[in-house]
This record gives structure tokens, sequence and C-alpha cells, in this order.
């Protein structure tokens, strides 16, 4: 990571002339290096990092602040999500559900840096927060482990209805009481096509995995 901080480069070399977006967007490119040798994907555009299980993957979002000034700040929101892949299949095969992600986390002391005049063991030190976030937070290798956990912590950042979708996709016959424990975070339209599934469903089958 550090040949991101070498004599000739942005990070080494910002200033009060520094666009924010080049100081953002090389930031983010070393991130995202560092992650893709632990097996991440990197996207540039609208720079992400990513990693999937069988099912489940992390998603790991960099937005850049509306309020940054050259030669003061520039901002860096990180934004961790656990999503499915096969309930983004299933969402639009059946027309019920908004989208993949079924838990966006809030709670974790790195989400917003001011990263102008960044240095080299700033970024290590943010690195090692994310990753040790990741692995107490994030660990979707076992993936049933994983919501399995999410459920009986009755977690309040999982994304309700679409964890219900999750269930409902996976035939878990957790999906009743989940919808009577989440009646207002689901709405009567969603409760109804979800329990509309559900009845439709001969024993043992499902829809779509």
């Amino acid at each position: 990571m550090t040949t991101f901080w070498t004599e000739d480069s942005i990070l080494t070399n910002q200033s009060e002339h520094t666009p924010p977006a080049e100081i953002f967007d090389a930031f983010c490119q070393a991130i995202g290096f560092y992650y893709q040798q632990k097996g991440y994907k990197y996207t540039k555009s609208r720079p992400k990092v990513k990693i999937e299980s069988k099912d489940l993957f992390v998603e790991i979002n960099f937005w850049s602040s509306r309020s940054n000034m050259a030669g003061s700040s520039v901002g860096l929101e990180i934004l961790p999500y656990v999503g499915s892949k096969k309930l983004k299949k299933w969402i639009k095969a059946n027309k019920t559900g908004r989208n993949e992600y079924i838990f966006g986390p809030t709670k974790y002391d790195f989400r917003t840096q001011n990263i102008y005049g960044s240095s080299v063991d700033f970024f290590l030190d943010l690195i090692l927060k994310i990753d040790k976030y990741i692995a107490t937070n994030l660990h979707i290798e076992d993936n049933k482990k994983f919501i399995d956990k999410l459920l009986a912590d009755n977690n309040g950042e999982m994304i309700i209805d679409n964890v219900a979708c999750y269930l409902a996709m996976t035939n878990d016959p957790r999906l009743s009481s989940f919808i009577e424990e989440h009646v207002d975070g689901l709405g009567t339209e969603l409760i109804t096509k979800l329990r509309d599934i559900e009845a439709s469903r001969q024993p043992g089958n499902e829809l779509i995995s």
C-alpha cells in the first residue's frame, strides 16, 4: 500500500491546489489494492470492494462528500453491506421485494473520515479498523450461521423487508414469526405477497433458490 505514498504520488503531494476528487480517487485505489490482495474485487467507478461466498457477499462502498474543500477537507464515507446473490434473482423472478441487501450496519467508528493530508499511518490504522469490523461482524463464509445469528440477535441493523424476502426465498420456517415480529417494518402489501408465496408452496418445495 505504501506504493501509493511515493515521492511523486498525489497522496504524498497534497496541497490547496489538489482537486479533492483526485485525492479521493487515489485513496480509494489504495484501499482497493489492499483488499484485492485479500481476494476482494475492486470497482473503481463508484468505488467499492466486494467478496462473495456461496450466496452471501460483503460489499463495502466508498462515497465522497459533497462539501469537500480543496486544501482542507476531503470526505470519505465507508458503507458496508451484506447481500444475497440469489435474493436478487428471486426478487426479479417473483416481482416481490426491494433489493438484495439484508444487513446494513451503521454502528462503527470509522464511517466518516477526512482523508485530506492522510499519511501511510492514517491509512493503515483505518484499514485495521475495517478489517477488525469485517472479522467480527461480517463473517459470511458460513451463510447459514450468519443468517442464524442475525435472527437470533434480532439485529437492529437488519434490512427488515429484504430479510423477510430472503426467508421466503429459502422456505425458512421462521418466516411467519419474523413477519409477526416486524409488521410495522414490512407493510401490508409485502406481508400479503409473502404470505401468498408461502401458502402457494407444497411442503419441501422452493420457488427459486
